[in-house]
């Protein structure tokens, strides 16, 4: 059975960065690789599987905080999945990702059609 994403995902996250926040150890500002409303993939993060952690994501005008299970690690990357965020922070989070989502969707739709009408 083919692995299918059950929450959208954008990668439209250039402008953003991740402080990471471990309890024992100063903070680790990471780029933030891709975005969902249930957690994201960070440029490594020295942090072991099952362990949490409290994080800030910010961007321009946006900013949230919340806390974040390490889902999975590859040599460059770390994916933390959220565990905790307020109900209003979380719809704050869903709304950005929806936006960035539908962004990509427009920009990639432009590529492939060249001088077509999008508005």
């Amino acid at each position: 059975m083919p692995f299918i994403r059950s929450c959208p995902r954008t990668t439209d996250t250039q402008d953003m960065s991740a402080n990471v926040l471990p309890a024992r150890s100063r903070p680790a500002k990471r780029r933030v690789l891709n975005l969902s409303a249930r957690g994201m993939l960070i440029t490594d993060a020295d942090l072991e599987v099952g362990q949490v952690t409290r994080f800030e994501l910010n961007s321009r005008g946006f900013r949230v905080e919340g806390v974040a299970e390490v889902a999975h690690r590859s040599p460059s990357t770390t994916g933390l999945r959220f565990a905790s965020l307020d109900p209003a922070r979380e719809r704050r989070l869903s709304a950005l990702v929806a936006r960035r989502v539908t962004r990509g969707q427009i920009a990639e739709a432009a590529r492939t059609a060249p001088g077509a009408y999008l508005g």
